[in-house]
């Protein structure tokens, strides 16, 4: 009918035309990441906890990496896409002199990325072509979704005078999605750069965080013997950006066979933030920064690589750390059961 298709035109318009820039600037409404009461259930499904071991100045911003990726990065989207996940402050149990592995039930369950790190911002970045179907993209962006294009980074994280803004990056991305496989971490990290460079233009610091859990979801079936499919694979992830590996979860009736993610934990574990070196360049140095690296070797080529390269080093090294520090906690029963270290 002429209503119905009046209708499509002014919510393509609303969508494409008036709100083009709205994944990139993160001006978007959360209203639906609040929507706690359907949420819970949702997080309590697994269950998700999000635990903290660092505070986050309210007067910086960041750019937290995200790790694993899994299938479909589950722990991200309910530890910082909502704000129902369980809490756990291993600094409050410091405070109390407590290692953080006694876990005391008082009947009194906190939730929310915001109860752990008030006046902090967060905003969850994801491929653009997520931004490019109806619908689609204002599902993603009411749970404070952004596109990953650097222009992305450089207006979220300078708004505010550059304080109290966070962006969560699956950092692994399409490629680590294809390594997924229970009681494993295998990250797709050495190369990837991107978000450090940004990180330094923006000024923001570097916060790593592990998910305990993540890979242990879905079974992904091993496509490298059926060298068809493999091909496949690559050509679907070289022209979109997105992998797709074959997969089974469970569903209602059954275990073993279906869609559903398994019931199973997930502990995102959230470290301590990176101050980005150096300290005395300017702003101008900043937004002109144009690492340049080898696309053979990925060694630096200039000083700006070097600076980056640095950085993402102790990156690695913090990641590495928090890691070792936190896979044998008592309350981290995915750490305990996995097969093999990251």
């Amino acid at each position: 009918s002429m209503l119905l298709k009046g209708l499509h035109v002014l919510y393509l318009t609303y969508s494409f035309v008036w709100h083009r820039n709205t994944p990139k600037d993160g001006s978007s409404s959360t209203y639906l990441r609040n929507v706690r009461w359907i949420w819970s259930h949702a997080c309590d499904y697994f269950p998700i906890t999000l635990i903290k071991t660092a505070e986050l100045d309210p007067n910086k911003s960041y750019v937290m990496g995200y790790h694993p990726h899994g299938i479909i990065s589950v722990g991200a989207l309910g530890a910082f896409g909502t704000d129902a996940a369980r809490t756990k402050s291993l600094v409050k149990d410091k405070q109390n002199n407590d290692d953080g592995d006694n876990d005391k039930d008082d009947g009194v369950v906190t939730r929310g990325f915001s109860s752990l790190y008030p006046g902090i911002d967060r905003r969850l970045v994801t491929l653009p072509v997520q931004f490019n179907t109806p619908f689609l993209r204002d599902y993603v962006m009411s749970l404070s979704g952004c596109d990953s294009s650097p222009e992305t980074f450089q207006k979220v994280l300078r708004r505010n005078g550059g304080k109290g803004n966070a962006l969560v990056v699956v950092v692994g991305g399409a490629s680590e999605s294809m390594l997924v496989k229970p009681g494993t971490m295998d990250l797709v990290l050495k190369t990837r750069r991107g978000f450090v460079r940004e990180a330094i233009k923006a000024n923001a610091s570097l916060v790593p965080i592990l998910a305990f859990g993540e890979n242990d979801l879905y079974h992904v079936i091993d496509t490298e013997k059926y060298h068809w499919i493999h091909t496949i694979q690559s050509f679907v992830k070289q022209m979109t950006g997105v992998a797709m590996p074959l997969f089974r979860g469970r569903s209602m009736f059954f275990d073993n066979f279906g869609l559903m993610p398994a019931r199973k934990p997930i502990f995102v574990v959230v470290g301590a933030p990176l101050d980005i070196p150096p300290n005395n360049m300017t702003e101008e140095q900043r937004t002109n920064l144009k690492p340049k690296f080898d696309k053979i070797t990925k060694e630096p080529l200039n000083e700006d690589a070097k600076i980056v390269d640095e950085l993402h080093k102790k990156y690695i090294a913090a990641l590495q750390q928090l890691y070792s520090q936190m896979k044998d906690a008592k309350w981290n029963l995915s750490g305990q059961k996995r097969e093999k270290s990251m």
